[in-house]
This record gives C-alpha cells, structure tokens and sequence, in this order.
C-alpha cells in the first residue's frame, strides 16, 4: 500500500509537469512535439488506474471498465489532437462517448452492489440530467456557438456525458452519506471531485471550440487541460475503494 501511494505522488506531480509542458508546446498551434506531450498526459492517467488496480488488487468489472473508459479516452486525445479537422473531431466524440459509456455501466454495477435499492434514475437525477443539459445548451446558445457539422455528435454526447456525470454524482453522494462497509467516504469524495472537474472541462472544450468569444482565451485553457487529465486520474483512483465483479 505504501508503495501505492508513493506511485500517486510519483503520477500526480509528473502529470503536473507534463500538462504544464503540453500547455506550452502546443502554441500557436498543434505539432508533433505537443502530440507527444499530450499523449503522455494521458498515458498517465492510464497508469493511474493500473496502478489501482494492482495497489488494491482489483480487477473487478468496475475496474476493467474504467479502465477501458480511460484507454479510449487516450484514444481520443489522440485524434482530437492528430488533426484540427471536423470530421476528426466527430471520430474524437465517438471514442470519447464510448469511454463514457464505460464510465456508465461502471458506477451503475457499483450502485446496484452498494445500493441495490437505488433506481437506475431518481427523480432527483433526472431533474438534474435535465437542469445540466438545458443549462449548457442555453448558454452556448446565448454566446452564439457554431457547431458545424458536429451538431448532432456534439448534442449526442453532451447527453451521455451528462447522464455519466448524474450517476457519478449520486454515487459519491451515497459512498459520502452512507459508506459501504469497509470502504472510505475518501473514495466518494475523489470520485465526485473527479467527475465535477470533467464537467468543467468539457463544457470548457465547448467554449473554446464553437464559440469566438473564448476560442483564444489562454485562461479558458488552461483550465480545460487541467481539469482534464486530473478528473480522469481521479476516475483512475475510484477503483481503490469499488470491487465489483458481477
């Protein structure tokens, strides 16, 4: 365990060094160099969970699946990043919904263990579901965003990942409230810090792609990379505290 954590500290300050790195490299504009920084920011995350995953001796299908999630992830920084294109970008949203889909089924095979009288959506969560995506189209509606031809793909996943950040929220408030026995409120608290910060970075993507307004914001930014690649390893160490094999 203590070399467990000793890796966290290892991944946590090389991913700060790295995604400082990548913010630098990548200006004006993409290239082969910030390619392979970004890459690397990734693959960290990726380690993240491995380390998890043998640190807890986990390889349950919760940690499979969000390893899985994290690797097409990694995917999809690779494409996104490879070409600036459109159509890349849609390709980029696909292998980024499918790691959400991943994410999904995660937390609810963890519920249904955990929390077996829970409903796939409360009424609460639905509420919410809802309140997130109205709130977020309404807004990039209101700075004019341009969609292109990834309107349908970019709506698409704004649901998906607003149904993987629902259920993520309701599982950290159900670890947090009433922890399983032998699990850690920490693990709720992690994985709700993991997930908010994905939101953020995701709907900071959006701006800074369909909107003029925040498409050269520096600030705007560097706050997308960050919450970015620390939300997934936060994802990366959920597994610490959630065996489930059915």
């Amino acid at each position: 365990v203590s070399i467990s954590k000793f890796a966290f500290v290892v991944l946590f300050v090389l991913q700060t060094v790295l995604s400082t790195i990548f913010l630098k490299v990548e200006i004006p504009k993409p290239s082969k160099k910030s390619l392979i920084m970004k890459l690397s920011c990734s693959t960290v995350f990726v380690l993240t969970a491995v380390v998890a995953m043998f640190g807890a001796k986990n390889f349950s299908s919760y940690a499979i699946l969000i390893l899985a999630g994290l690797c097409l992830s990694w995917i999809g920084d690779l494409i996104l990043h490879y070409n600036t294109g459109e159509n890349f970008f849609v390709a980029g949203i696909f292998a980024f919904m499918a790691g959400h889909i991943c994410y999904i089924i995660a937390f609810l095979k963890a519920q249904n263990l955990y929390f077996p009288e829970a409903h796939f959506l409360s009424c609460a969560e639905v509420l919410l579901l809802l309140g997130g995506v109205c709130f977020g189209q309404s807004r990039l509606h209101m700075l004019k965003a341009n969609y292109g031809k990834a309107f349908i793909p970019c709506t698409i996943y704004m649901n998906v990942i607003m149904l993987m950040f629902v259920k993520a929220v309701s599982l950290s408030v159900r670890f947090i409230s009433t922890p399983p026995a032998g699990n850690s409120v920490i693990i709720g608290i992690i994985l709700l810090v993991g997930v908010c910060m994905f939101d953020v970075s995701d709907f900071t993507l959006a701006l800074l792609r369909f909107t003029e307004h925040y498409s050269k914001s520096y600030a705007m930014r560097k706050l997308n990379v960050w919450t970015y690649f620390f939300a997934q390893m936060c994802l990366g160490l959920s597994i610490l505290g959630m065996s489930v094999y059915k």
